[in-house]
């Protein structure tokens, strides 16, 4: 097994999504396009490719391309959804699509992202991989409806938050370690441990998104600091405040989608100086080590190093 040159690959695969996103109809290739050229960390499609250099084939498969490109356009489609029911203008720092055409260009434009990812999976003969993925994108979107339930509900739990990241974000990444795997025809117990190390990557990422929404700057954001809370998103940063602090609780209860800007900076301002960011970024350290754990049980290969520095970088965004 080759060393992976893991720029080389994400070149790969990018210009695999341009070609993927081509269209007869210009006005869903553009605004597919828009989405694609706003740049991204294609988090999902790497750890695909590395998770499939855990099996038995010597290089990267056909398969294995066709599911992180696959992957990149579920995800896609889910980042246009969520723009639309948050109603947000911005999106990495540029008009999101709903901005930049209206809404129902960003609804089709998801729907065209989804359908494409599965198109791309259609030649894939591995019954397992076509399991697995519909019904991980069932539960996504439960997770999506739980979070449009829990919009502005200051008596959720921090259980109902893990239960939501986990179905909106980790999900994914679950996903693109599973069957990454899976198309090396690596083994059962392989499997599983990549699959669980994919669970506990996506369960970190989400939580240090969520810290850094509240300590980071719009710029790096691309999107107005705080963004979650204006939408009505109660986070772990938010929830761990709310425990300790009764007159923050009311304050969050009291917020609506009609709240003044200054009641919203007011919270903001309260968790950015918190305790709890810190508290958030341990809980997020706890499930990356033990990804890494995980790691360090798989049988050695030139790629392990490279699996475990990725995943230590995902951690450092929040340093």
């Amino acid at each position: 097994m080759a060393k992976l040159n893991i720029n080389n690959e994400i070149k790969k695969v990018e210009d695999r999504l341009q070609h993927a996103i081509k269209s007869s109809d210009q006005t869903l290739e553009d605004a597919a396009f828009h989405l694609l050229s706003s740049g991204g960390k294609r988090v999902r499609p790497v750890f695909v490719i590395l998770s499939s250099q855990f099996g038995d084939s010597k290089d990267t498969s056909e398969n294995t391309y066709r599911v992180a490109v696959a992957l990149e356009l579920i995800h896609m489609a889910t980042l246009v959804h969520d723009d639309v029911i948050d109603k947000s203008d911005k999106r990495r720092g540029r008009p999101t699509i709903s901005k930049k055409w209206d809404q129902t260009t960003a609804i089709l434009t998801g729907n065209f992202l989804l359908a494409l990812g599965l198109q791309h999976l259609s030649e894939i003969k591995d019954s397992r991989v076509h399991n697995i993925i519909s019904k991980s994108i069932v539960d996504v979107c439960k997770g999506e409806l739980f979070q449009f339930q829990d919009q502005f509900n200051s008596d959720q739990n921090i259980t109902n938050y893990l239960r939501r990241i986990n179905r909106k974000t980790a999900l994914l990444i679950q996903l693109a370690t599973e069957v990454g795997a899976l198309t090396s025809n690596a083994s059962d117990e392989v499997v599983r441990k990549l699959k669980m190390i994919g669970h506990y990557i996506g369960m970190s990422f989400q939580i240090i998104d969520d810290v850094l929404d509240f300590t980071s700057s719009e710029k790096k954001l691309g999107k107005p600091v705080g963004s979650d809370l204006m939408n009505g998103h109660i986070t772990l940063p938010v929830l761990l405040e709310m425990r300790k602090d009764q007159a923050f609780k009311q304050k969050v209860a009291d917020l609506n989608p009609e709240s003044p800007q200054s009641a919203f900076d007011e919270c903001i301002e309260t968790i950015r100086t918190s305790q709890s960011i810190e508290e958030s970024k341990v809980i997020s350290e706890k499930y990356l080590n033990k990804a890494i754990k995980l790691i360090d049980e798989l049988e050695d290969n030139p790629n392990k190093a490279l699996f475990r520095k990725l995943i230590k970088k995902m951690g450092s965004r929040n340093k």
